[in-house]
């Protein structure tokens, strides 16, 4: 697509293009005055600074001035040229003085002035920076405009920056607030969950199993049917007595399908553990086929049949301070029998006791020393605040459990453990609740 030239660079292309030709000629006819129109009125002053630095720009020296004139001449190469500016407010004119070198001479046929080509273009050249120069205040004025819009752009695009840096940075700080509340909660909640775990009775060979139907709820009065037990840390051995009878089977009260038989709706007894009992036994005597189920204040349930002598129960462990609901029911339904209960705080025969398995022999892994445990709980996944857990753990314990994939909260149970026993119990699967028998 063809674009049209401005009417400026048409005018000095024709020009040049007549110059070009005349000159293969060796001249062109002579212009003395060439008037220069001026689109708008300029302040005299201002047209003749515009002139002094065009004539400077092009290598004029000036040789005279007056009001409204200047005489000036250029000199290069053997070339010399002279010219006078006469100017006003509209236009000025450029009127040719005299030359040398420029091939100003009398054309024989019409005896007319004649000049080289040099002569066309000197003036065409001054024309253009004259004209350049007058616009230069206009076109600066403009541009000094145009820096201070972008000047001011950049200064608001500057202060919209630091301001919304500003809300970035309050809200980066109100989330590090949300975050550290959301961290200090679950930390408290972990810490509870520790706690509750610790509160919780550890049984030897049954694993707790809370139904949300034997949770008894604060300021409630719990009544047994053969009354309160209470046991202190002096108890070596006591004997209950009651009826073993029910008719309601475990499953219709939500109990886990390891509580087998039938019980009455009432507990049989109330244990009230008050003291500091590191080990206690319940073991029924009785003639038939007996269950046991004892229920802790938090809904956590514990059955056990046929794990005494014969076709006795047995539940033993470690007991924290608490009250316990005791169940004795019967593996049959319709069925009455009385019992006799020993509560005890040896444990059971080593020929009664379930046999246990050796644990298998300890990898190699496990013989090599264990990672530092605040770096392990990092390379875990879990955030550095549940270091805080770490003080205390054994090292190998602590390495073991936070492999099998507990929170960092157990760790409490990581405390004054023998090494070996621990990580066998862990590697076995066991709830770290079980390294009470580590100890």
């Amino acid at each position: 697509m063809s674009k049209s030239l401005p009417t400026s660079v048409l005018v000095l292309a024709l020009a040049l293009l007549g110059a070009a030709a005349c000159g293969r000629r060796g001249s062109v006819p002579m212009v003395t005055t060439t008037p220069v129109l001026l689109q708008s009125a300029n302040d005299p002053a201002a047209l003749r600074a515009a002139i002094v630095r065009a004539l400077e720009a092009r290598r004029f020296t000036t040789e005279a001035e007056n009001p409204g004139q200047i005489v000036a001449s250029y000199q290069n190469r053997g070339q010399f040229l002279r010219l006078q500016i006469d100017y006003g407010p509209s236009e000025y004119r450029l009127t040719y003085l005299d030359s040398a070198g420029l091939g100003y001479q009398q054309d024989p046929r019409t005896g007319n002035p004649v000049i080289g080509p040099h002569y066309q273009r000197h003036l065409v050249s001054l024309q253009r920076t004259i004209g350049d120069e007058i616009e230069r205040p206009e076109r600066e004025a403009r541009e000094a405009v145009e820096q201070q819009r972008q000047h001011e752009l950049a200064l608001a695009e500057q202060q919209r920056r630091s301001e919304q840096d500003a809300r970035d940075a309050e809200a980066r700080e109100r989330q590090r607030d949300r975050n550290a509340r959301l961290e200090e909660q679950r930390l408290r909640t972990e810490q509870a969950r520790a706690e509750a775990e610790a509160r919780r009775p550890v049984i030897i060979n049954h694993q707790p199993q809370v139904v949300d139907a034997m949770v008894v709820a604060p300021r409630v009065r719990v009544r047994s049917r053969f009354g309160q037990v209470r046991v202190g840390g002096r108890i070596r051995a006591r004997w209950v007595q009651g009826q073993a009878e029910g008719d309601i089977d475990s499953g219709s009260l939500g109990l886990p399908a390891s509580c087998r038989g039938y019980y009455a709706g009432t507990p049989e007894h109330l244990l009230r553990v008050t003291g500091d009992v590191d080990y206690l036994r319940l073991e029924t005597d009785a003639q038939g086929d007996p269950t046991l189920m004892l229920v802790a204040e938090d809904g956590s349930v514990y059955c056990d049949d046929d794990g005494g002598e014969g076709l006795n129960s047995r539940i033993e462990g470690s007991f924290p301070p608490g009250t316990y609901r005791v169940y004795v029911g019967s593996y049959q339904p319709r069925t009455s029998a009385t019992y006799r209960m020993l509560i005890s705080a040896e444990r059971a025969a080593p020929q009664a006791a379930q046999v246990q398995v050796a644990p298998p022999a300890p990898s190699r892994r496990a013989a090599a020393a264990p990672t530092e445990c605040r770096s392990l709980v990092i390379q875990m996944g879990h955030s550095p605040a549940q270091t805080i857990h770490c003080p205390g753990a054994e090292p190998y314990c602590a390495d073991a459990l936070l492999r099998a994939g507990h929170s960092p909260a157990q760790l409490i149970h990581c405390r004054d453990v023998q090494p070996s026993c621990a990580v066998t119990s862990l590697r076995a699967g066991h709830s770290p609740a079980q390294l009470i028998h580590c100890r």
